[in-house]
């Protein structure tokens, strides 16, 4: 019998999961013969966007051996939850189960070796029908430099191309999302601030013809989503903002890319991964607006390189239509919420943190624009139809 000591700073009663957690240290330190449990019940405080996690913890302490060594441990316990009805589905890009599926399945396992993940030692459903995930605890560093997101693209070429060369098979599972974009812009466009009237009151020019180029876009949506499914097929995660990517050391002198939280796997078209690393980061503000150019750019050679690196040599110019197109339909969500922000600034024309906002806004949708018509231009080329 382990003698457990838990110290707990949540709300969750960890106290029944005594025997859960003793036989998780076991699992992380290798060791059958446990003496005794310190832990530490802590919330991690990452209040995620995502209203199918319930709550991310981290239990730590020591563990003291038969033969009186103590050594430390920590493990991760992801809850996740049932949310609104659409989320039942699996063809939803936001399907509540689908991360209990990718670790029960081993689909992680069989991962190019560009991509590690934390390892996942339990998923348990509860009767309260919350899901807990208990997983490796990753410690490493986040991007935050150029450097940085040019290795991870690079890594994310890499990816991608073990499933264009063959050399990785997709996976076919139910519970994996085939039409990412097509859902999240259906969900982007249902949830997004309605600011038709607050437009019509605007004078300056150049606001509407942002407004303009959005309704544009929006006339054509449905085509060039379905665009998307033309292009080579790949694994992609589909959701690389700065907190779920960590670089490790490996060896003396490398990093290693390390991915979690794979709530939004899917199969996507080449690119879509490398526009969902560009845009959320920028729309997170990790990358500022000074650095949008200089980024795009990286990201854009090193993703290529790590596609030849790998093995793939077909038509750059597919590549790129997938990261310009997923990077600019963005703006499904961001142009609705500039014009939101717009209208708030119009009542508070003082407010700092507003204008800063708007600047940063107005700076992505400038890349998005500026990409969408490489679209248009790169459709005839593909023998895609051009859009009127």
């Amino acid at each position: 019998m382990v003698h457990i000591r838990i110290k707990n700073n949540t709300t969750i009663d960890f106290e029944i999961k005594s025997d859960r957690i003793c036989a998780c240290v076991t699992r992380i330190l290798l060791e059958e013969e446990i003496d005794s449990l310190a832990v530490i019940c802590d919330d991690v405080g990452y209040k995620t966007p995502n209203f199918t996690t319930s709550g991310i913890y981290c239990l730590h302490g020591t563990a003291k051996l038969a033969n009186n060594e103590n050594k430390s441990w920590s493990v991760i316990v992801k809850v996740i939850k049932p949310d609104s009805a659409e989320k039942n589905f699996a063809e939803h890009h936001n399907y509540w189960r689908r991360e209990a599926h990718v670790f029960n399945s081993g689909i992680l396992n069989e991962l190019p070796d560009s991509i590690k993940v934390a390892r996942c030692f339990w998923v348990e459903e509860l009767p309260d029908e919350t899901i807990w995930i208990w997983m490796e605890h990753i410690q490493g560093e986040h991007a935050d430099t150029v450097e940085h997101f040019s290795f991870i693209a690079g890594q994310l070429g890499r990816f991608n191309a073990a499933y264009l060369t063959g050399i990785n098979t997709l996976p076919k599972y139910d519970w994996l999302c085939s039409a990412w974009l097509k859902s999240w812009t259906t969900a982007s466009r249902l949830f997004a601030p309605h600011v038709d009237t607050d437009v019509e009151g605007l004078s300056d020019d150049h606001y509407p013809t942002i407004w303009a180029w959005y309704q544009k876009l929006i006339r054509k949506l449905d085509f060039t989503i379905e665009s998307l499914q033309r292009l080579p097929r790949v694994l992609a995660h589909q959701d690389l903002s700065q907190k779920n990517m960590f670089l490790t050391a490996k060896g003396n002198s490398t990093s290693q890319l390390v991915l979690i939280d794979w709530q939004f796997l899917s199969i996507s078209g080449i690119g879509e991964d490398l526009g969902k690393l560009f845009g959320v980061n920028m729309s997170l503000g990790i990358i500022q607006p000074n650095q949008y150019d200089e980024f795009q750019r990286s990201l854009y050679t090193s993703y290529l390189e790590g596609l030849r690196s790998a093995g793939w040599q077909g038509d750059e110019k597919l590549m790129r239509y997938g990261f310009y197109l997923s990077t600019a339909l963005r703006s499904v969500w961001e142009v609705p919420q500039y014009f939101s922000i717009l209208a708030q600034l119009d009542a508070a024309p003082q407010n700092h943190n507003l204008k800063n906002q708007l600047y940063r806004l107005e700076r992505i949708l400038m890349i998005q624009k500026n990409m969408y018509s490489e679209v248009e231009l790169l459709m005839p080329e593909l023998g895609f139809c051009t859009l009127q």
